[in-house]
């Protein structure tokens, strides 16, 4: 049986990311982008999607984007369950990203200017990292490495 997991999705950032740690220390940051669906020559509608992206990648996304930027996101999709405080059962589909690139504002699609660690795709060594994941590339921490799994650590 053949499988194919891959989403790219262009739009702006809903609101600020937001950096978190696992409790393993494995940087992960959280956020949502809107991107606009023509239905007719005279409607649109928008669709709004979370999405993770995990380690350096997702402390450049951190340190670089605000709301209301313009960013385009590749990763796949991962479906999720969780019990929610009142017992009931939730679901939900986010985007792992595994590779980001900041878009200009304005009608051009074109990639911004940013600095090179701004064009980061997940699992790959680049050079200014911040926080945990700078000294663990330049081995200074010990920290065993997680994978993605660890999503189920945060909370929402």
């Amino acid at each position: 049986m053949v499988s194919f997991n891959r989403v790219v999705l262009a739009g702006n950032l809903v609101r600020d990311p937001e950096l978190r740690f696992t409790h393993n220390g494995v940087p992960v940051c959280s956020f949502s982008i809107a991107v606009n669906r023509v239905r007719s020559k005279k409607s649109e509608a928008v669709d709004f999607f979370n999405v993770s992206a995990w380690r350096e990648l997702g402390e450049t996304v951190a340190n670089y984007k605000k709301k209301g930027d313009p960013i385009l996101v590749e990763g796949r999709l991962q479906y999720r369950t969780w019990e929610a405080q009142d017992g009931a059962k939730r679901s939900a589909v986010d985007v792992v990203a595994d590779r980001v690139q900041f878009l200009r504002r304005g009608q051009s699609p074109q990639a911004e200017e940013v600095p090179v660690s701004a064009n980061v795709s997940a699992g790959t060594a680049a050079s200014g990292g911040w926080g945990l994941a700078a000294k663990q590339l330049q081995g200074e921490d010990d920290a065993t490495d997680s994978e993605e799994e660890d999503f189920d650590d945060l909370t929402f």
